[in-house]
């Protein structure tokens, strides 16, 4: 099993919610991440996204990226976001897609500092939401998070 199918199983075991929202782990680069999830089972009354589907799918892909990271370090942690907030730019019309990049070096090097030496450590993740089809160069939707990790 790859370390995908592995994510894969945990966030439909551990996090419910998405099975029902179909979100499946696309891609991961070891320093970005890309979620999926279907138009049809998102949809809010106008045949659009629903805006907290498209906030779900964004902190998975965060959250997602995070429990990687910690993974290919040898690091073991509970992550769980502290706090977030999402715009949209535009309506989600189609099956949608969130890609979420670690910040820099350093801000990675000081987080990881602070879980080896205090045993918790915060960061700021930001993931990008766009449509699958059509105007992928304008993000649908915006999404910043402040994520902890506290050291098993």
């Amino acid at each position: 099993m790859t370390q995908l199918d592995r994510l894969q199983t945990r966030i439909n075991e551990h996090i419910p919610l998405t099975r029902a929202l179909g979100v499946t782990v696309a891609d991961y680069t070891g320093d970005q991440i890309t979620v999926k999830a279907p138009l049809a089972l998102n949809h809010n009354h106008q045949g659009t996204g629903f805006g907290g589907s498209v906030y779900a799918v964004a902190v998975v892909g965060a959250w997602s990226l995070l429990e990687l990271w910690l993974e290919d370090r040898g690091l073991k942690g509970n992550v769980v976001i502290q706090s977030g907030a999402i715009d949209y730019g535009l309506p989600v019309n189609s099956d949608f897609f969130a890609r979420c990049a670690l910040p820099s070096a350093e801000d990675m090097a000081r987080f990881e500092r602070s879980i080896e030496r205090r045993g918790k450590g915060r960061v700021v993740l930001e993931a990008t939401v766009f449509v699958a089809e059509g105007r992928t160069n304008f993000p649908a939707a915006t999404f910043s998070g402040r994520f902890v990790v506290v050291r098993d």
